[in-house]
């Protein structure tokens, strides 16, 4: 069975095809500025020359097609026709009414439609590149993987907000969580990596760190809480999102300024989080260069972001009652070494030690945490589309029973 998973950015999308019986890829790739000309692609194939470059994708719909092409060519291709796919999996965010993964249909669309407000940069984005998919491969079966699947099982005193009882009968308003096929995937491989043979007993606090960030205790394998809300926007600050804000200092400022909703949406999505503080970039590469040149606001910027996760971090050992692993995960969490050295920074009280050379020297995954640190600390490569072709497999295996009988 081969699976192709689909992730889709506000302005990127990257793929995957996995072999489902091997557990192997087939082909990685992406495209990357979608909508900001020109937009550079990537495209690796096992055994096969790599092609990168350029394009003109002002949408999704053009981005995909260009992957498209290069699955089936024949010099950099891994596929003959795109036939040969058996389903395609989205790493979907959030559709209202559905809590585990499902098969697009017309239902699915228009739940993700009402849930756009709470999820604006990435489901319109979805569903332009389901429809496109649609077009392009009509008898292909889609399949949603929502991020909010794996924190179903965050307990109701953790997910309840101190809102009216209507906002939850009426409006389901409580926290979600997201990043659910990284914080899975991170679940399942830390005891791979410590030599276990299950997840039971472990205690991990997972820090999913990039673009967008959120943080997850994990305990026996399953999410007991997580950073992101309703939104993706909730949490500590991530690269353009504001993270935890008071919503009357909101209300306030769209009084004062006259900021419709739509515009105060848009400042709290692009403007804000390190980018807002440092009044650079977003890009923690950028901001490391700002600091470098003496720009304090970047400097700031940092603290803040270090700050957050360290913050969680210590929530999340009085939740868990303790902790056994530290895991980074994600571009931040994977490359970061001084971002992970000053996150782990003045958390020796609690046992977690790191050791500086080790984090220094480590490449891929690994252990950073020193011989008498009572906590691990691992770096781990995270595989979200593994987790949504595996879902993928799940769902259209379960279909396929349900439609023989």
């Amino acid at each position: 069975m081969y699976i192709l998973c689909a992730n889709i950015g506000s302005t990127s999308f990257k793929y995957q095809i996995i072999n489902m019986q091997t557990s192997t890829s087939l082909v990685k790739g992406g495209v990357e500025r979608i909508g900001n000309s020109p937009s550079a692609f990537t495209h690796t194939v096992p055994g096969k020359p790599s092609r990168e470059g350029e394009i003109d994708a002002p949408s999704h719909i053009q981005a995909i097609a260009h992957a498209m092409q290069l699955i089936t060519d024949p010099e950099v291709g891994c596929l003959t026709n795109l036939n040969q796919l058996d389903g395609i999996g989205f790493k979907t965010i959030l559709a209202k009414g559905y809590w585990r993964s499902a098969r697009i249909t017309e239902d699915v669309i228009a739940a993700l439609e009402e849930s756009t407000p709470l999820a604006p940069m990435h489901n319109p984005a979805y569903i332009a590149s389901i429809r496109a998919f649609q077009e392009l491969l009509p008898n292909t079966p889609l399949v949603a993987v929502f991020e909010t699947w794996f924190h179903q099982t965050i307990p109701d005193y953790a997910y309840e907000f101190g809102v009216p009882r209507f906002w939850i009968e009426q409006h389901q308003i409580r926290k979600y969580g997201f990043h659910g096929a990284s914080h899975r995937y991170i679940s399942e491989r830390v005891p791979q990596i410590l030599r276990r043979n299950n997840s039971e007993g472990l205690r991990i606090i997972s820090c999913h760190l990039g673009g967008s960030s959120s943080i997850c205790a994990i305990k026996d394998g399953k999410s007991m809480d997580t950073s992101m809300g309703a939104s993706t926007q909730y949490g500590m600050i991530q690269s353009t999102r504001c993270g935890d804000l008071d919503v009357f200092a909101v209300m306030y400022l769209m009084d004062k300024e006259g900021f419709s909703t739509d515009e105060i949406r848009r400042q709290l999505i692009e403007e804000s989080g390190v980018k807002g503080i440092s009044g650079t970039s977003g890009d923690m590469r950028d901001v490391e260069a700002a600091i470098e040149a003496g720009n304090d606001n970047a400097r700031l910027a940092l603290e803040t972001y270090v700050y957050g996760v360290k913050k969680y971090i210590g929530a999340y050992i009085a939740a868990l009652g303790g902790v056994d692993v530290i895991a980074f995960a994600g571009g931040i969490g994977e490359k970061g070494t001084k971002t992970r050295s000053q996150i782990c920074e003045g958390l020796e009280w609690c046992g977690i030690h790191l050791d500086l050379k080790k984090n220094e020297k480590l490449t891929g995954e690994g252990k950073i945490s020193a011989d008498n640190s009572r906590a691990k600390i691992l770096v781990v490569s995270t595989n979200e589309e593994l987790i949504v072709a595996r879902e993928t497999a799940r769902v259209l295996s379960n279909y396929s029973k349900v439609y023989d009988e």
